[in-house]
């Protein structure tokens, strides 16, 4: 009977970190891009936009690039990019 209980008991362990693991979902980091004329680029270390009605900075999700599809930001930052 010791045997049964302990058995179901290491099932119900295994079974439970199954469930956690398959239920955690690794998301994906959003990529700042700083447009400079017609192109983006990554933006890397520090920044600052200087005042302008122009897009600085845009936010994307990770994988898109927007030099191919600059549709569905996340985020815009206004002004001029400088680096």
């Amino acid at each position: 009977m010791k045997s049964i209980k302990l058995n179901f008991a290491v099932i119900a362990f295994f079974l439970g970190s199954g469930a956690a693991l398959a239920s955690s979902t690794h998301k994906l980091a959003n990529v700042k891009w700083a447009k400079q004329g017609t192109i983006y680029t990554p933006v890397t270390g520090d920044y600052r936009c200087d005042a302008s009605s122009n897009v600085c900075t845009r936010t994307y999700p990770a994988g898109q690039n927007p030099n191919t599809n600059p549709n569905n930001y996340i985020l815009q930052e206004l002004g001029n990019f400088a680096q």
